[in-house]
């Protein structure tokens, strides 16, 4: 008996909480998800399989390609060697994307994930952000008016690691739950249903806590997303409901939240600064003038972009040349991808971006897509996929989601086949 199928869902499981708690634990679970690409275990008896075979990857590139097809964003890295220049940059932002040539190729050798297996997964990320919620509250009630003064001032309220990446995983978790419940999926019990409800609930008032404007704006996003898809399942009091709540809820939140307010309150002056070109002390300014730097950038390289091994320096000088004290890397995915690789990169990015939405059963299960479409939508105001936990929360949701489709797409044909 195989055990290489339960051994990569636990180190699945494991991954979805290092997502919050541990970046260290995440570059272990992918040299373990590498291991367990490559060999089979099976046990009584005992006996380790070598898999990875000319043959067998052949065959797998032809049935999987909606999978294998995010490995080409580790190939346009490790390519870009010749022409980097600089080694050590070169290496210094390859290294952190091999993660795009292990998972692909580690769920491209599994067989499809269950319905069972995809919830396990994602459960582990949601009760580690309810869990990390609850402490985020602790602090921020603990010390109340300091923290909501700070956020006037484009501070945030300490989160578990980067704010941005968290308020994405908690806008995320909310709408697994909202999904999980509509859909009535559960593991084993009836009341799982009503927990994911009050869970999604709960985890979209924390948002509003929260104040993070990226997961804001996702977190609306997904629910708009997700009453697209079930316009036509869900009773018209459902629809105003959701509709009234999308409408509603923020303006609520704004009267009512003091930390949103003087959040919301500092993005409209920050606006203001960078109309009047004094906005270099202010995050959001640095955001666009990152995109500004970015596309100056790529313009001057059009097709095939600076390079990895140049493009930190060039960043470097100019901003120098702009006297600004800061250096962000763009803000925008699509950007950073045009800077670095050029149209030619930016169109082979669009097309790792959009080839799974070529397929029919990636539409099946609206859960899936609206988690994608809502993690594109993140990377227009963030570079997410130059970031561990950005790029291990896209890999694990997206493949595991496309596994249990194109596993399911499978399951119907053989019953309507018999």
């Amino acid at each position: 008996m195989s055990i290489r199928h339960p051994i990569t869902v636990i180190l699945f499981m494991v991954m979805a909480m290092a997502l919050i708690w541990s970046k260290a634990l995440l570059s272990l679970v992918m040299v373990l998800l590498a291991v367990m690409t490559v060999i089979d275990v099976q046990v009584d008896p005992l006996k380790i399989t070598f898999l990875f075979k000319k043959l067998v990857l052949k065959n797998f590139i032809h049935y999987k390609p909606f999978i294998l097809v995010f490995v080409l964003f580790w190939i346009l890295y490790f390519v870009s060697i010749l022409y980097a220049g600089n080694i050590t940059e070169w290496w210094h932002m390859t290294h952190p994307k091999f993660a795009f040539l292990v998972l692909p190729l580690c769920v491209a050798f599994q067989q499809p994930f269950s319905r069972r297996e995809y919830m396990l997964v994602s459960l582990c990320m949601i009760i580690l952000a309810v869990w990390s919620s609850i402490l985020v509250q602790v602090a921020y009630f603990s010390q109340y008016d300091l923290f909501n003064s700070s956020l006037g001032y484009g501070a945030s309220i300490p989160t578990p690691g980067s704010h941005i990446r968290f308020s994405v995983i908690v806008a995320i978790s909310m709408i697994l739950c909202a999904g999980f419940a509509i859909e009535n999926w559960k593991l084993k019990f009836a009341w799982e249903r009503w927990a994911y409800a009050v869970t999604a609930v709960y985890l979209f008032y924390f948002l509003h806590i929260l104040s993070v404007r990226s997961g804001l704006t996702i977190a609306y996003a997904g629910i708009l997303i997700l009453a697209i898809f079930y316009l036509r399942r869900l009773k018209i009091w459902i629809q105003l409901g959701m509709a009234a709540m999308i409408i509603v809820a923020p303006l609520i939140a704004y009267k009512t939240l003091p930390g949103l307010k003087v959040k919301v309150d500092y993005t409209l002056y920050d606006l203001g600064k960078f109309k009047e070109g004094q906005g270099d002390e202010y995050s959001d300014s640095q955001r666009w003038v990152s995109w500004r730097a970015g596309l100056l950038i790529g313009n001057q390289h059009p097709f095939f972009g600076i390079g990895t091994g140049k493009f930190r320096s060039t960043l470097d000088d100019y901003y120098k040349s702009q006297l600004k004290e800061y250096s962000w890397r763009p803000q925008n995915e699509w950007i950073n991808v045009f800077a670095i690789f050029g149209l030619f990169g930016l169109i082979i990015f669009l097309f790792i971006t959009l080839y799974p939405m070529t397929f029919s059963f990636f539409w099946k299960q609206p859960i899936l897509p609206t988690i994608y479409l809502m993690q594109l939508i993140s990377m227009v105001v963030e570079h997410a996929l130059d970031s561990e936990v950005g790029t291990f929360l896209f890999l694990m949701l997206t493949l595991l989601g496309l596994s249990y489709q194109n596993g399911l797409e499978g399951s119907l044909q053989q019953k309507k086949s018999e």
